[in-house]
């Protein structure tokens, strides 16, 4: 995203926001500092992924369209862009928590036994959070970024519907597509109090006798869906469907583990896969995955080795193993533009902020992020973008001048 100098900036130019700019991006023009719009930018690769209400997108997906993207107080509007070409940087990151120490503090710290880890394409003078509250603009090893996660209803009719998805997908069978209503007839088992919490439900509930002989038996649940959803994930659905469709995948197959996270394993990779990166729209981030070495069963060999995922619910922090530049040609940099929280969260819960190391070098508080400039400075969003044309900056500052009597009072 890029930044815009404004009035109090007139006839100052004070440099320090000069030296502070990891792009040498800001010049000098007759009366005041200007910004390259094209070269203000140190943000993402067009195909990572941000969470939004409408399900995980990739930049590119949403360039040029208003959306919703999370961040530390839910979910606020924001407007993607994209910049210019610009080279990237693969940042790997992995999961880390606060444990105590043997003298009684704290300290952020991976686990040796994990191998999860999760890539991020960035420019090299991205701003990041860190865990301590600082920003840096020079990622490197052994830094740690915090996550993020959203908190989503738990009481409302789509996430109703997301449970009973995510019970089919996860332990329900589909029966047929009945010829006259063209709808998918699903069937899914009521075994165990994990499962029977959710016997409600259903629009509709079975009792088979033949089935009473298995503990915890509370009926069968019927749904009858548009789509065969054994086959179907809520890849763009809203955050309380997901976050639904991921509690009922968790109640059907799932382990509980300490701490209240779960192990979930299965044979489909690509809905893993996908649980992977979403797994903050149910308060979840994943942690760990593997595969099981065992591909044996009483019926033969399986088809696909199982798999599985670790998800936790205590507090997680990434931790930056590596910084690698590559060396594939430049590309599209793409940023969400988000008005006063400059922040939002990648897949995985990876939380970010837009750049300005500028900002809070201006001395007279002159430099201000796109989406949060003053209405009455709105002007100096053309002056900034005239950048290129010397005489159409000098000449619109000057007439911006003299209609509003702008009189600075230099540094002292």
């Amino acid at each position: 995203m890029t930044y815009i100098i404004a009035e109090p900036c007139i006839d100052i130019k004070d440099r320090s926001c000069v030296d502070v700019c990891p792009v040498d991006c800001i010049h000098e023009f007759e009366r005041i500092l200007i910004i390259d719009p094209e070269e203000c930018i140190d943000c993402f690769a067009s195909t990572e992924q941000l969470f939004t209400t409408q399900g995980l997108r990739t930049f590119a997906e949403l360039e040029d369209q208003p959306c919703r993207v999370l961040t530390d107080t839910g979910f606020k509007p924001a407007l993607v862009k994209r910049f210019r070409r610009k080279p990237v940087v693969a940042v790997e990151l992995a999961p880390a928590f606060e444990e105590r120490t043997r003298y009684g503090g704290t300290r952020l710290t991976t686990r040796n036994i994990s191998r999860f880890r999760r890539t991020v394409w960035a420019t090299s003078t991205h701003s990041w959070f860190l865990a301590d509250g600082e920003r840096t603009d020079s990622l490197s090893s052994g830094q740690f970024i915090p996550s993020m996660r959203a908190q989503p209803r738990r009481d409302s009719e789509t996430y109703r519907l997301g449970v009973v998805h995510g019970l089919v997908f996860g332990d329900g069978s589909w029966n047929k597509q009945e010829i006259r209503s063209g709808e998918h007839l699903h069937y899914v088992q009521l075994y165990g109090e994990r499962v029977a919490k959710f016997r409600d439900f259903f629009d509709q509930v079975n009792f088979s006798p033949s089935l009473d002989v298995h503990p915890g038996y509370v009926g069968t649940g019927v749904v009858r869906s548009c789509a065969n959803l054994k086959r179907l994930l809520p890849e763009t659905a809203d955050v309380e469907y997901i976050a639904g469709f991921i509690d009922g995948w968790l109640a059907a197959d799932g382990d509980p583990v300490r701490a209240g996270s779960w192990r979930l394993r299965s044979i489909d990779h690509e809905a893993l896969a996908w649980l992977e990166a979403v797994a903050p729209y149910a308060g979840l981030v994943t942690v760990g995955s593997g595969e099981e070495s065992s591909v044996e069963t009483n019926f033969g060999v399986r088809s696909r080795p199982i798999r599985w995922l670790y998800l936790a619910t205590r507090e997680v922090f990434w931790r930056v193993m590596s910084v690698e530049p590559q060396e594939a040609d430049a590309e599209n940099t793409f940023c969400a533009v988000v008005p006063e929280k400059h922040a939002f969260t990648l897949a995985g819960g990876v939380y970010t902020g837009n750049c300005g190391a500028c900002e809070p070098e201006c001395p007279v508080e002159a430099i201000f992020p796109e989406d949060a400039l003053p209405d009455k400075w709105e002007p100096f969003v053309k002056i900034n973008y005239a950048y290129g044309d010397p005489e159409a900056i000098n000449q619109l500052t000057n007439e911006y001048a003299t209609e509003h009597n702008v009189q600075n009072p230099p540094l002292e």
